[in-house]
């Protein structure tokens, strides 16, 4: 027997059990909207992603997996903002209530729900061609929100994590059978589970806050991210590609265009490396230094002492 919409929305809402109750939700799912109480000494960062069929996830992938990954994406513009994740919404338009993927998306966004403490507020059912989107909320403190607008020039400019797995997934484009639980084990060696499940840089983002200058997530590809960055600071970059950590079995000319690999771009203050390479250390999360702020408004690209020009990032009208 295929429920109902309304049958199924309630259903899910049982199965998330306590992913839609804390003590900062006033009211949750299953009313016209949610009722959020917020400390007076924190400003609410939100963010939202819409993620579409070959596009943002392979159309055949598993439901959990595109779940995961849906949070996930958003969690990293928290992360790139300082923000710690509170709640989100969800919204999907689907052609069928028949088919079980609706339920293994449910489960992933259960499983990313869990795994990043960000607790489900509601959300909408339509029918139509499958398309997703989330947004979420955040908090961070009164004026500590992390800005692209705030680079300063002598900036180290520092990147968290590898880049690669997309291109590295996209190259193989194989259709995982495993479940959501073993690809999580394997985030740092396997591509496949790298691009469903990224790990945004929540933690160690909230706890460099106060040395942080400018800061951006890496969700369209490195050289994007750095004319963004560059761009809304009004100053320049001089990036050397040597040492950049890449997904291995890639150049490094293949990871500095379109990637989407989650992490995270900023700059600090030269005096700040020690404190910054101490938070990374206890974070578990690895970082790199990739370049300095200057005051010419371009980036500027070496390899091995060449000057070379990446491709740019991804485009959804281009």
């Amino acid at each position: 027997m295929v429920m109902n919409e309304f049958e199924l929305i309630e259903q899910l809402i049982r199965g998330f059990g306590d992913l839609t109750k804390a003590d900062f939700i006033a009211t949750g799912p299953g009313d016209d909207a949610a009722v959020v109480n917020l400390p007076d000494d924190q400003q609410l960062v939100v963010s939202t992603d819409t993620l579409v069929p070959d596009v943002h996830f392979p159309a055949e992938a598993r439901g959990d997996l595109v779940g995961f990954r849906s949070v996930a994406i958003n969690v990293s513009d928290l992360a790139a903002m300082g923000a710690t994740p509170l709640g989100m919404t969800v919204a999907m338009t689907i052609d069928s209530l028949a088919s079980d993927w609706i339920q293994q998306f449910a489960h992933g966004i259960a499983v990313a729900a869990r795994e990043f403490n960000v607790k489900i507020l509601g959300g909408n059912l339509a029918r139509g061609p499958l398309n997703i989107t989330v947004t979420i909320q955040g908090s961070v403190p009164n004026g500590k929100a992390l800005l692209r607008s705030q680079a300063q020039i002598g900036d180290d400019i520092w990147l968290t994590g590898t880049l690669g797995a997309t291109r590295a997934f996209l190259d193989e484009r194989t259709n995982p059978q495993s479940s959501i639980e073993t690809l999580l084990s394997r985030q740092d060696t396997c591509a496949v589970a790298r691009y469903f499940l990224p790990h945004p840089r929540v933690e160690f983002a909230s706890k460099i806050r106060d040395v942080v200058h400018g800061a951006i997530d890496v969700s369209d590809g490195l050289a994007s991210e750095l004319a963004h960055l560059t761009k809304a600071s009004q100053c320049g970059a001089s990036i050397s590609l040597n040492g950049l950590p890449v997904w291995r079995g890639l150049n490094t000319m293949d990871v500095v265009g379109p990637d989407d690999s989650y992490e995270v771009l900023f700059t600090a203050n030269e005096g700040d490396r020690p404190q910054i390479l101490e938070l990374a250390l206890l974070t578990y999360t690895p970082v790199v230094i990739i370049g300095e702020v200057v005051a010419d408004q371009n980036v500027s690209y070496t390899l091995d002492g060449e000057s070379v020009i990446p491709q740019t990032g991804f485009d959804h009208f281009a």
